[in-house]
């Protein structure tokens, strides 16, 4: 698992490197002619992460978006999906009225028969997990327009790229009044190279984002989609090609099974369809009964982009399907409520179901 998980790690140090490497060649000839970037000041790193950025970058984790901005699978996705905004709720509560919990969304679900047969159709599924999802953007939407009302300072209704940037670097740990100077003077700003990286993503972000007229200026519809990207298919797609580029070894536009795994250069199918690695195994099972389906081998961009697309039909329909796959023990492609609480580590999440295995394991 580690050696995995490493392979994936150097493939994208490897295009790191050699990014890093293009830019400084290309920022040290640019010096030469031109001015010397200016170093601005880090008045405390280790608050520089103290949650203020959480306000501004658009979060690795989306709610019901199967697949972190990062190219990890998002391991609360079918809780999230299921749970909805009751994800939060459910985990405060009590282990021995969880049963209770789980029978009354049983219940909640079980609509299509009148006299509530007492199993869930895969259709009824479905709907729910439509909806669901769609409380997990409505929350979404609360929560933006609350952060947008913080960083929009000087309250005029938009949020200008500088402005974000200074607000960035701020939070950061950089002196705010050196950021200002520099920002006002038009000069080249020196600085750490995580949060370079991360504020030059950002801008390519910001200005995605940025609908006509495009003018460097989001408001609050558009800082939605700059911080949640499956509010918008533009931004959706942008998300999709930033994995893709991260995961696609070759650059051929498609996803295969061994660079959804990150296995090394050389290896084999076999050597994936044989690994009892657990990070082997959830992304091959992924690849094959989720995102590959037409079931050629590869994932395309089309693919890609309809598995990541949260509010999709087909994407409830996908994990409706797995749902019933998971704890439809008498295969009767409907699941009751003993189903579900035989298998309620799949529906509620582990930590929940069994703490004390979840507790071993990670530590």
């Amino acid at each position: 698992m580690a050696a995995s998980r490493g392979c994936f790690g150097v493939c994208r140090q490897l295009r790191t490197i050699l990014c890093l490497y293009l830019v400084s060649t290309v920022a040290f000839l640019g010096l030469c002619s031109v001015v010397r970037a200016r170093p601005l000041e880090v008045k405390n790193k280790s608050t520089s992460k103290n949650g203020e950025d959480d306000k501004l970058s658009p979060p690795d984790h989306l709610d019901a978006v199967r697949m972190e901005r990062d190219g990890h699978l998002n391991r609360d996705f079918h809780q999230e999906v299921f749970l909805g905004e009751e994800k939060d709720d459910i985990e405060q509560i009590p282990h021995h009225v969880i049963d209770d919990r789980l029978k009354d969304i049983f219940k909640r679900i079980d609509t299509t028969d009148p006299d509530h047969e007492g199993l869930l159709t895969q259709q009824e599924l479905q709907n729910w997990i439509l909806s669901k999802t769609q409380e997990h953007f409505q929350e979404a939407e609360q929560e933006n327009s609350k952060h947008f009302q913080e960083v929009d300072q000087n309250k005029d209704g938009t949020l200008h790229w500088d402005e974000y940037r200074l607000q960035f670097l701020e939070s950061r740990g950089y002196d705010r009044d050196k950021v200002m100077e520099v920002i006002e003077q038009d000069t080249e700003i020196e600085m750490d190279v995580d949060d370079e990286e991360d504020l030059e993503r950002d801008h390519d972000r910001f200005l995605q984002a940025d609908e006509d007229p495009r003018d460097e200026l989001l408001n609050e519809k558009e800082f939605l989609a700059f911080r949640h990207p499956e509010h918008s298919s533009s931004m959706l797609s942008l998300m999709v090609q930033e994995i893709l580029h991260d995961l696609d070894q070759n650059g051929d536009q498609i996803l295969t099974l061994l660079e959804f795994v990150s296995m090394p250069y050389g290896a084999k199918v076999q050597e994936v369809e044989d690994s009892k690695d657990t990070w082997v195994v959830e992304r091959r099972e992924e690849f094959k009964e989720v995102m590959d389906t037409d079931g050629d081998g590869k994932v395309t961009l089309t693919e890609l982009e309809a598995y990541m697309d949260p509010r999709s039909d087909q994407q409830a329909l996908n994990e409706a399907r797995q749902m019933i796959r998971v704890a439809d023990a008498n295969d009767d492609g409907k699941l009751s409520l003993a189903e579900i609480l035989d298998n309620c580590q799949f529906f509620i999440g582990s930590k929940m179901a069994n703490y004390a295995k979840v507790v071993h394991e990670e530590f």
